[in-house]
Order: C-alpha cells, then sequence, then structure tokens
C-alpha cells in the first residue's frame, strides 16, 4: 500500500469512495434513512478539491495503484475525512491513514487531534488513545443520527 499525497485527479474517485463506504460500511450502525442524509448521493468532486485546500490530505492506494481510502487533518487538529473503501475496511488501510496523518500533525507541532467518529470508526480512535468527550445526536434533514466526539493530546518532541 502507497499512502501519498492527494492529486485534483483524485477528486472523482473520493466522491465515489465515500459514498461507497458510508452506505457499504454504515448499515450496520445506522438506518437506510440516516444513510440517505448522510450521502445521499456522491458529492460533487469540487468538494474535494475545496477541501484539500490549506489541509493535509492523504490518499492511500493498494498495490495495484486503485485509490482504496483517503483522510484530511486540518491546521487546528481536526481529523475531519478518514474513509476507507468498503472491500478493504478492517485491513489496515484505515489504520495506516489515520498513522501518516498523525505523524504529519507531530512534524507541525499539532498537539491535540480531533474527530467526530461515525460508530463505524469510533473503535479505530479508540484503539489509537483517542478519548471520547460526548456523543453528538443531531438531525439532518429532520432525521436523527448521531456521532462522537473524541480527542487525543499528542507528545510532541
Amino acid at each position: 500500500m502507497l499512502i501519498r499525497p492527494f492529486r485534483p485527479a483524485d477528486a472523482p474517485l473520493l466522491a465515489t469512495l465515500y459514498h461507497a463506504s458510508v452506505h457499504g460500511a454504515g448499515g450496520r450502525y445506522y438506518t437506510p434513512a440516516q444513510l440517505a442524509v448522510w450521502s445521499p448521493a456522491p458529492a460533487d468532486p469540487a468538494r474535494y478539491l475545496q477541501q484539500a485546500a490549506g489541509r493535509i490530505f492523504l490518499v492511500a492506494e493498494d498495490a495495484d495503484g486503485r485509490v482504496v481510502g483517503y483522510g484530511d487533518l486540518e491546521p487546528d487538529g481536526h481529523l475531519d475525512h478518514l474513509y476507507c473503501h468498503p472491500d478493504v475496511i478492517g485491513t489496515g488501510v484505515g489504520a495506516a491513514l489515520y498513522h501518516a496523518l498523525e505523524e504529519a500533525a507531530r512534524r507541525d507541532g499539532i498537539a491535540r487531534l480531533y474527530v467526530e467518529a461515525s460508530e463505524n470508526a469510533r473503535p479505530l480512535f479508540e484503539r489509537r488513545g483517542f478519548a471520547l468527550d460526548a456523543r453528538n445526536d443531531f438531525a439532518r434533514n429532520g432525521v436523527a443520527i448521531h456521532n462522537y466526539r473524541m480527542s487525543k493530546r499528542l507528545v510532541l518532541a
């Protein structure tokens, strides 16, 4: 597996991957109505071009060069996205992306990471030392859904 910086040509692939990840893995914890409001359709690829600006944005490729995951880190330590293709969930892709993002945070002197983790992602973050700060219950288009606010302090060298 290769972890590399985002390229503009990745944007359409990431839009499709995000939608597939939400619907392919989310059904274990979320209802069809919740999944539909979380990701009603693949996002406009332009969203990823905007998202990449000013962030550390990494992409994971498998041995065949297929994009299988991505994640991003904002300058304030917010991990906004960490998504993998449903076919590779549980194979270490998410862990590898997280590790690369944490290393980038340390390199940039970011002392605290935080995330709004889905039910799917919560165990990954817990295994990496994140503390549960609160459950976030909210509505999106009238549908109740939730995630978890989690954070982690980093020891900087």
